[in-house]
């Protein structure tokens, strides 16, 4: 090759090969984003569902500290009003009961869940020996 053919030549990228890293460029940058708003909207969920067991919790410990129990159904609303709970108290009887046999205790069985965003619900569910009165 002479010089003048050397000078001649030019290196680069043509326009089409530009449009073509372009679209890869973006398509890649819109399934990113994608991605990360899915990990926000998971971790927005699993941070609601974290709050309803906390404060599941506390109040089933609220509860089990009572001394007596009573069978029946009670409804609240916690401070953060986006949440509410609904505590079902009632007699648990074992399949392979005897009811003849006189016991010293009876059990409880005590589920309560909280609700919030109007379909989503977390339950909790225990067991209590209580002395009959």
């Amino acid at each position: 090759m002479n010089a003048s053919g050397a000078a001649n030549r030019q290196t680069g990228f043509t326009l089409l090969e530009v449009l073509v890293a372009f679209v890869i460029l973006a398509s890649m940058l819109g399934v990113v984003l994608n991605l990360n708003s899915l990990a926000l909207d998971s971790t927005s969920r699993a941070a609601e569902r974290q709050q309803a067991l906390l404060l599941a919790q506390s109040q089933l410990d609220r509860v089990l500290a009572r001394r007596e129990l009573r069978q029946g159904r009670e409804t609240g609303r916690f401070e953060d009003e986006r949440y509410e709970w609904e505590l079902r108290v009632k007699r648990f009887d074992f399949p392979d009961w005897d009811p003849s046999v006189e016991s010293v205790s009876e059990p409880y069985e005590i589920e309560l869940s909280v609700y919030w965003d109007r379909e989503k619900s977390l339950t909790l569910n225990t067991l209590r020996l209580v002395r009959p009165l």
